[in-house]
């Protein structure tokens, strides 16, 4: 067994197991649709690693053409950035100038992301494929960690949902930088790297639905 195949079925599980649990707490009459947002993104991940196992397990690879799964990551993103843009940030920011150094602050999170891009793809010895792919990665991360950073650093002023889910933007955080350095790894066929990154995944993965729970608990008190 590959550590490719295994490094995915480890976040399925993950993913799978975030994923109906959150289903189970928040897909009820009056829950948080932000919340409902970031199981769906967990869906996301679960179906998309789901197809490279399958992938895996029918003598296909991951690292020489454009596999469904990839699909699995954009989604992810989406959601988690529709969590906070579309539900959180308008109730958040005024857009007066009392939180502009914030909304500057949060702008390390795609500038970064655009430097490892040309990094870690751009400018190096990888496939055009790979170079188009990390692109099409690049500009999803961007958006959805930018909002992520923001609502992390944010200062609670009237409502104290940020303070109550900034743990839970730490994980997304995380699994933006994870996914992004697998794909890396992916691109250069290293196998040690991406069980490395899917172990991170996963982990975050289980533990970003107990955590949003707690969150809403908590805000709820």
């Amino acid at each position: 067994m590959s550590m490719y195949l295994i490094a995915n079925i480890i976040v399925c599980v993950c993913a799978l197991a975030g994923f109906i649990y959150g289903g189970i707490q928040f897909f009820r009459p009056k829950k948080a649709l932000y919340a409902q947002m970031i199981t769906l993104s967990l869906g996301c991940i679960a179906f998309g690693r789901l197809f490279n196992v399958v992938r895996l397990l029918t003598g296909g690879n991951l690292t020489e053409h454009f596999q469904l799964g990839f699909l699995g990551l954009i989604g992810s993103l989406m959601f988690f950035f529709s969590a906070n843009y579309g539900t959180v940030d308008s109730l958040l920011d005024d857009r007066s100038k009392e939180f502009t150094k914030y909304r500057l602050i949060a702008l390390a999170a795609p500038v970064a992301a655009i430097l490892m891009y040309v990094g870690l793809f751009l400018l190096s010895e990888v496939s055009d494929l790979w170079k188009i792919m990390g692109a099409v990665l690049t500009v999803f991360v961007m958006v959805a960690s930018y909002f992520n950073l923001k609502h992390l650093i944010f200062p609670d002023v009237d409502f104290g949902v940020v303070k109550c889910l900034r743990p839970y933007n730490l994980l997304a955080l995380i699994y933006s930088v994870s996914i992004f350095v697998e794909s890396c790894a992916l691109s250069r066929n290293n196998e040690l790297l991406t069980f490395i990154c899917c172990c991170v995944t996963g982990l975050v993965t289980a533990a970003i639905i107990p955590t949003v729970v707690r969150g809403i608990a908590k805000w709820k008190t």
